[in-house]
């Protein structure tokens, strides 16, 4: 091997290099670019506040909050919440155009989620509430009918200024929050 052809082999190596370092995250940047366009799209949501006993239009359907009962949680620092909604169907196609997702909040900011099934706390507390179908249950939608839903949720017993999320896949970025 001569110094020439070392000297050369020795550019190419540093030129590869170099093409990787900005080649390289371009190709992530592309391949990814669905997810960052969704999670942007997450970003920029429109919430629809509706007052309590009021109806508010939204995804195909007339929704309303119905019921936001506190019960006694699993231990003394916990309490049950089970919020019940309705929603009389307009358009099922648009009410089943994406997974309907339920949230609470409070006044300080936090978030949770539904618990998976309800208790025995419900049951005794809240009997029809434990037996209403949850958010999932718009798959089976029809037109003028009104399905009776309910969530349960385990929040902290100090937990105040409650507040109610339903966002339906296909009406993002619009979602509706029950005060």
């Amino acid at each position: 091997m001569t110094a020439a052809t070392g000297m050369s082999e020795r550019r190419r190596y540093w030129l590869s290099l170099a093409a990787l370092a900005v080649v390289l995250p371009l190709a992530i940047v592309v391949n990814s670019w669905d997810s960052l366009s969704e999670w942007r799209r997450s970003e920029f949501r429109t919430p629809i506040a509706v007052e309590r006993g009021t109806t508010q239009a939204y995804a195909g359907a007339q929704w309303q909050l119905t019921g936001l009962t506190r019960l006694p949680g699993a231990t003394p620092e916990t309490t049950l919440i089970v919020a019940e909604f309705d929603a009389a169907v307009d358009d099922p196609a648009l009410l089943q155009a994406g997974p309907c997702a339920v949230v609470l909040t409070d006044d300080k900011g936090r978030r949770w989620l539904p618990v998976f099934l309800p208790g025995r706390t419900v049951r005794q507390g809240r009997p029809a509430a434990a037996d209403k179908p949850r958010c999932y249950g718009l798959a089976r939608a029809e037109k003028g009918k009104t399905i009776t839903m309910a969530e349960t949720f385990t929040v902290p017993e100090g937990a105040t200024g409650l507040a109610l999320s339903i966002t339906i896949g296909g009406a993002r970025p619009a979602y509706l929050v029950f005060r």
